[in-house]
């Protein structure tokens, strides 16, 4: 009797949520950040055959997939889906309409046609994570970010997302957006932002909600994911406008998956915003998060030492409960940690 009493117990708690977490195995996928022609680099690429990975994320450019308002052009990801494919992987799309270099992401029209008031806003890059301390300050440290917030932009954008809704949805593993952050404005010594004429952030987040509500919709079988890591014109937890636990509490409803770039273990600025809101994401939606350049680089509050592929795995599993982690090959962590300390699938 006591034997049945504590095998009924069992199966309780093995139903819960936290179990679900608890028996995920994290599917890693190798993060492509650009696209050579024909994707020559992709297929070139010897790491992806491995069988710890289980696909490639690969970033496509609105620019690319829209080149004319209306005409959609989906031959590199239709080119790389067979590959991918033909070799036993999958393939995750990251649509990229934000820039971290002076290229523009978005399409031509964008930029020329008055209706989207100028179409993208440059931004800065200088604070970036993945940005070598050691780099001297150059004129090209900055990036451009889509005008989302200005309504044609958005629809525009919405536009292109029902397309690939449309064509790939259930031939992908998943699709995500570029990461939520943008660095702009002018911060002051008290603590306040000047944004620039015509941007309030309260109306970038409702862009982003709007946007992730199509995106939702969009993808029933594949999964939806948005990027969440920071929103200007607040910094938690001392300044909290609801901003963040706004997006995270949309992205519950639509019961869609969370991810961000930047997995470094116990960072004091990511503690409080992105980490802290990714525990406590219910562990049966899909979370994913990217080692992105200088990731490994970083130094780990908890050990003092530099970042280590176990430090990473551990937090992934254990405290932020990710299904998904998305791996740059940024030399010479990628080939002499990754691929020597990354567990057998």
């Amino acid at each position: 009797m006591r034997y049945f009493f504590l095998l009924c117990i069992f199966l309780i708690f093995s139903g819960s949520s936290n179990a679900v977490s608890a028996d995920t195995v994290i599917k890693h996928y190798i993060y492509f950040p650009h696209r050579e022609a024909g994707g020559a680099n992709i297929q070139a690429d010897k790491s992806l055959r491995d069988p710890r990975f289980s696909g490639a994320q690969i970033v496509y450019t609105w620019r690319s997939l829209e080149p004319e308002k209306g005409r959609y052009d989906f031959s590199a990801i239709e080119e790389d889906l067979a590959f991918l494919h033909s070799i036993g992987k999958q393939l995750w799309i990251q649509l990229q309409e934000k820039s971290f270099t002076p290229r523009r992401n978005v399409p031509d029209y964008l930029l020329a046609d008055p209706i989207y008031q100028g179409g993208v806003l440059k931004q800065s890059m200088a604070s970036a994570p993945e940005r070598d301390p050691g780099k001297p300050l150059a004129d090209d440290e900055y990036g451009w970010s889509a005008k989302m917030w200005e309504k044609p932009v958005r629809e525009r954008y919405q536009a292109l997302i029902r397309q690939l809704g449309h064509k790939f949805d259930g031939r992908i593993a998943g699709i995500n957006f570029s990461e939520s952050s943008i660095d702009i404005g002018t911060e002051h010594p008290d603590g306040t932002t000047t944004f620039p004429a015509g941007f309030r952030p309260e109306d970038y987040v409702d862009a982003i909600r709007e946007n992730m509500q199509v995106l939702a919709s969009s993808f029933k079988t594949s999964v939806p994911m948005v990027y969440l890591n920071f929103v200007p014109g607040e910094w938690l937890p001392w300044n909290d406008k609801g901003y963040m636990r706004g997006l995270f509490a949309e992205a519950q409803r639509l019961r869609m998956g969370i991810g961000g770039p930047d997995l470094m273990p116990y960072r004091k600025s990511h503690m409080a915003q992105t980490y802290g809101f990714f525990k406590n994401y219910p562990d049966a939606l899909v979370k994913g998060m990217a080692v992105q350049d200088g990731n490994l680089r970083q130094i780990n509050p908890k050990t003092g030492k530099k970042n280590t592929v176990r430090d990473i795995l551990d937090f992934a599993e254990h405290y932020l409960g990710l299904d998904y982690i998305f791996w740059v090959e940024d030399e010479p962590y990628f080939s002499d940690e990754v691929l020597k300390q990354l567990p057998a699938k």
